[in-house]
């Protein structure tokens, strides 16, 4: 617990730079493969030319290739996306909006309720949501959150590609480019919008 506290202390007191280089960060390998390695360096390459630092919580990536990306203990990759940079980084994102999550917890209720409103009807996990009602409404937000983090980084365009291409939780990242506009709305009213200037 003491950890978890000096943790936020570090990454809301503005000690870190404005730019979150790839030296930042503590990479680390499952097995040391050739893919796991060219995902390493890939990484690493994203996170020196783009300026991730207002989406970042956790400095500590570990990387699996035979495991899914998830963001708890320890934010893991695998060696998926090695051939698509943009996909890659939105998935870093991603799983680093979780982490924000457990802080930001209050305003995460607040925004379910906001949706509930506008979702009375959720979908099952074999339908494209979540686990759960709760996990799906996390997910809508998440989910727009890494749309709007990977389009001020990448652009519209290579964003909508990068989310109309996701092959699970196909429900939510439909209604997260289907209904951008609102789901902005809802992330702006309860600050949980975050910004980057790549000026």
């Amino acid at each position: 617990m003491i950890r978890f506290f000096f943790l936020l202390l570090i990454v809301f007191s503005g000690t870190h730079p404005s730019f979150a280089a790839a030296r930042d960060f503590d990479i680390r390998l499952a097995h040391d493969t050739a893919r796991e390695r060219a995902a390493a360096a890939q990484l690493r390459r994203l996170l020196d030319t783009y300026n991730v630092r207002p989406f970042t919580f956790t400095y500590s990536v570990y990387i699996d290739q035979e495991d899914a990306p998830h963001s708890h203990p320890i934010l893991t990759l695998n060696d998926y996306f090695i051939n698509d940079d943009a996909s890659a980084l939105s998935t870093f994102i991603h799983e680093q909006f979780h982490w924000f999550g457990l802080v930001l917890e209050p305003q995460i209720n607040a925004a379910i309720q906001d949706l509930k409103q506008m979702y009375p009807d959720m979908p099952e996990k074999g339908r494209g949501g979540g686990q759960n009602a709760r996990e799906t409404f996390v997910h809508l937000i998440v989910g727009s959150q890494e749309y709007q983090a990977t389009a001020s980084l990448l652009g519209p365009k290579e964003a909508r590609r990068v989310i109309a291409g996701k092959t699970w939780y196909r429900w939510i990242y439909r209604e997260v480019l289907e209904n951008e506009v609102q789901l902005l709305e809802v992330l702006k009213k309860h600050n949980l919008h975050f910004e980057t200037d790549n000026s």
